[in-house]
């Protein structure tokens, strides 16, 4: 029997009014706790959990769903500024990541969706920045190596080169406030007036930051395709990542965001809204989308994928929440042939 989710409102990502992200927190299957054994596997696959009644329940949730890895916000979505971080909730949550063997590199905190560092505005631009400080503040607290964040959207007032300009001050600014933790820019779809739908764009950010061994991307699968990367096609995954080493370099793939993209439906057919190119950002459960099973199997069995967190942001639905979705993932690897066809 599965427990009752409680799910948190959507947000409005990157300050953008066009944007509509689909990501939400979980809470776990209320069943036994269990720890993944991943022995003879490369893949560190789970998804984004929630923090309600403690950060450290985060890693309770993960290990009770059958994850490997994970991603958590750091504190409310509500507010720009957040009570100092409790010293003995930074203890337990240290305490469970090592009773639990979770290693820093494989939880990948998510920045607040209220952030965006190339903002023309510039009460938003000091407030994102001060943010940005301030996660990567507590990143540290707990002991995390790594904190990816949208990168910002230029809401049509600025060029985009200006914008990036501004995302890599912030950076700049946060690197020298802060010691250690690598920022690790997100792919956009390329909606609205977003920044970093394109490999280059976030190239171009990279370039801008002065000290670039605290540089990282997370490649998330609908942002690729919305933005026009086909990982449907025979070799897509491969095409995609090959594309991505020539322009970026895989040496700053730190971690990747697994979903599908959403096809708008009907009581009688599907709508073909969200198909490759089409610049949309809506999330959906593996397999159920535009993208297809195939891909995620060649993602789980691409070797420049091993040992990075593999994170779900999908929706959910009864029967198929995340545990469920760990679990299929699992057992495509080493090119299983459970799942032949979308579920």
């Amino acid at each position: 029997i599965m427990a009752p989710k409680k799910r948190e409102t959507r947000k409005r990502k990157a300050e953008d009014p066009k944007k509509d992200g689909d990501t939400m927190e979980k809470e776990p299957r209320s069943e036994e706790v269990r720890k993944r054994d991943i022995s003879g596997c490369s893949k560190y696959i789970g998804a984004h959990v929630g923090i309600q009644g403690g950060i450290w329940k985060a890693v309770d949730s993960c290990v009770t769903m059958g994850g490997s890895s994970f991603a958590l916000f750091l504190g409310s979505q509500r507010s720009w500024t957040r009570p100092a971080l409790d010293s003995s909730a930074a203890d337990k949550f240290l305490e469970q990541c090592s009773l639990h063997k979770f290693d820093p590199a494989h939880i990948l905190p998510h920045g607040s969706y209220l952030m965006n560092c190339g903002s023309p505005k510039e009460d938003v631009f000091q407030k994102s920045q001060a943010l940005l400080v301030d996660e990567l503040s507590r990143c540290s607290r707990l002991g995390l190596t790594l904190y990816n964040f949208h990168p910002g959207s230029s809401l049509g007032t600025i060029t985009t080169e200006e914008c990036m300009d501004k995302i890599a001050s912030a950076i700049n600014h946060a690197h020298q406030q802060t010691p250690t933790v690598v920022t690790v820019l997100e792919n956009m779809s390329g909606q609205g007036s977003t920044v970093g739908g394109k490999f280059s764009e976030l190239k171009t950010i990279i370039d801008k930051v002065r000290d670039q061994s605290r540089m990282g991307v997370c490649l998330d699968t609908c942002h690729a395709f919305a933005a026009g990367y086909d990982l449907t096609a025979e070799g897509g995954v491969r095409a995609m990542l090959d594309e991505f080493d020539q322009q970026v370099g895989l040496k700053y793939l730190k971690a990747i965001h697994l979903n599908d993209s959403k096809g708008k439906t009907t009581p009688h057919q599907w709508i073909i809204n969200s198909k490759l190119g089409c610049n949309l950002d809506r999330h959906e459960d593996i397999g159920k989308g535009h993208i297809g099973i195939s891909a995620f199997r060649d993602i789980v069995n691409e070797p420049r994928l091993d040992n990075i967190p593999l994170i779900l942001e999908t929706p959910g639905r009864p029967g198929f929440e995340y545990a469920e979705q760990i679990e299929l993932l699992y057992s495509l690897c080493n090119n299983g042939q459970r799942y032949t066809e979308p579920l």
